[in-house]
């Protein structure tokens, strides 16, 4: 052996076996960023935990749980792409297991790559039960997550109402409904114990006309099918700068939610301004995270845009409004979306889940709901809970308040099954 060959295999060989107090050192460092993990994750400091596991493996290789702890992280950090990898490279170092699959399960869900989610829960049916560990319980999440995003729930629904009309003597008293002409969901209802009744749509709104018995409540009985909307974010990814259509210039402007709500007032527009990004999906996400980290769920009096972004304080209406002023700020057309949000399984009774949300414009996708409470919403909105009545605010008279809506009225149900989407 040639005398360089051989001082470079010693050169090698003494590198790669680390003396014992070497070794020490290292679990010991490794242990030390693990705590600094569980420390992030007690706070909800994804990327924080994300870079304390990274920092840890630096030190060693990292048990499955480790690995699988940091594509969670990663994960809940949107940090989509980076997740997706870990968790593969979990599988391919630590094999086929019900844990490593069931995240890398839970990261393409991240994705949106709905196919390969469903085919890694295929993979985990043929796993030995001893590879399974104690991860059904999570497993079973997992599927019920794709679910959720992907498929559909139908429900019967019953409303006693009184609109306090006085009979046959008196005009009709308007009701706004449910949509039964939206694509994400059908309304299929029955009104009893009424004089009359005439079904009404007025625009991009639903209503009845009833004339009530003097006296008496009636009865609304329905069956619903609402269809969850998910899009993952490698769709968003996508997504390029695209000039906004003419059709929907209208949700670009002021508009009323009960008060006025001016994209141009100062604070909106600064926060918009801070959050905008090289595309409008890009923008939407910004601003989804600037109300994670600012806004609390608290009533507050603040009923001008500005008063309540300042104050860092609002329920749903507040939340929706003021967002869909700061997306507006930001040159993204946005409507505020109203309806009730229904019980996930089972039976229920006096359901008062009134709620609103927000529909962005994306181009090509179109409109794209959210939720301005949940930063994930954006790609991973699903919620086939949510049963619409209508969207506000698409010209700038236009407010929802100026109807009596079945949101005002409570309703009993019960979920008759989730299932995959039907065509």
């Amino acid at each position: 052996m040639k005398p360089w060959l051989a001082a470079a295999l010693a050169l090698i060989l003494a590198t790669s076996i680390a003396s014992p107090a070497a070794q020490a050192e290292d679990a010991a460092t490794y242990q030390r960023y693990m705590e600094q993990c569980e420390q992030a994750k007690q706070k909800s400091d994804f990327p924080a935990m994300a870079t304390a596991i990274r920092n840890a493996l630096k030190h060693g290789a990292g048990h499955e749980y480790d690995w699988r702890s940091l594509a969670w992280a990663l994960q809940h950090a949107g940090q989509w792409q980076d997740s997706l990898g870990v968790a593969r490279e979990n599988v391919e170092r630590q094999g086929a297991s019900g844990w490593s699959l069931q995240q890398l399960a839970e990261s393409q869900l991240g994705a949106g790559d709905w196919a390969a989610a469903r085919a890694t829960l295929a993979r985990i049916e043929t796993l030995p039960s001893t590879a399974l560990g104690d991860a059904e319980g999570a497993i079973t999440g997992t599927r019920q997550r794709l679910l959720d995003l992907t498929g559909q729930r139908r429900y019967t629904l019953h409303w006693q109402v009184d609109l306090g009309q006085g009979g046959p003597d008196q005009p009709a008293a308007r009701l706004l409904m449910p949509r039964w002409g939206d694509p994400r969901q059908t309304f299929e209802f029955t009104v009893s114990n009424v004089s009359s009744f005439v079904p009404v749509t007025v625009g991009a709104r639903d209503f009845i006309d009833v004339v009530q018995k003097p006296g008496e409540p009636f009865e609304i009985n329905a069956t619903v099918t609402i269809r969850g909307v998910a899009l993952g974010h490698a769709a968003l990814a996508a997504l390029t700068d695209a000039p906004v259509p003419d059709a929907v210039r209208g949700c670009l402007g002021p508009f009323r939610h009960g008060e006025l709500f001016d994209p141009a007032s100062p604070l909106v527009s600064r926060i918009a301004g801070l959050c905008r990004s090289t595309t409008p999906a890009r923008t939407v996400q910004n601003l989804l995270n600037w109300m994670r980290d600012n806004m609390k769920y608290a009533d507050t009096q603040n009923r001008t845009p500005d008063a309540i972004l300042a104050g860092g304080l609002g329920v749903c209406h507040h939340c929706c409004s003021s967002f869909t002023a700061l997306c507006r700020a930001a040159g993204i057309p946005a409507r505020v979306a109203h309806g009730v949000v229904l019980n996930d399984v089972g039976e229920f009774k006096d359901n008062q889940g009134s709620h609103g949300w927000v529909s962005v414009y994306l181009a090509p996708l179109g409109w794209v709901p959210l939720d301005p409470l949940d930063a994930s919403s954006l790609a991973l909105f699903g919620r086939s809970t949510y049963l619409l009545t209508d969207y506000a605010n698409e010209t700038a008279d236009d407010d929802h308040f100026a109807y009596r809506s079945i949101q005002g009225f409570t309703c009993d149900g019960k979920v008759l099954a989730l299932e995959p989407q039907t065509p």
